[in-house]
């Protein structure tokens, strides 16, 4: 009979311990994703709006300065040069 009470106060040690762990790793979850959330909040504040820049309309495409402005810009170099090397990786020249 005292084993079964000793064995019964593990079990509940148990069960105690392995809630208190849940609800720990649960709040270190949130506070993460909350940490992540407001990284993003901050990304998107420290966006300049250059909403003004581009067409929404897109029957009329892009404006010649913004599309003349992306021809010479680097990322516009670097998909280039992106598309060449993955034509020449699958033979399409």
């Amino acid at each position: 009979m005292l084993a079964a009470i000793g064995l019964m106060a593990l079990l509940v040690i148990a069960l105690n311990t392995v809630s208190a762990v849940a609800g720990v790793i649960g709040d270190a979850f949130d506070r993460q994703q909350s940490a992540h959330d407001a990284m993003i909040a901050e990304h998107k504040a420290s966006l300049p709006n250059d909403d003004g820049n581009y067409v929404t309309d897109p029957m009329n495409g892009f404006d010649d300065e913004v599309e003349e402005a992306y021809e010479t810009s680097t990322e516009a170099k670097a998909a280039s040069y992106a598309n060449g090397f993955i034509a020449k990786a699958y033979g399409r020249e």
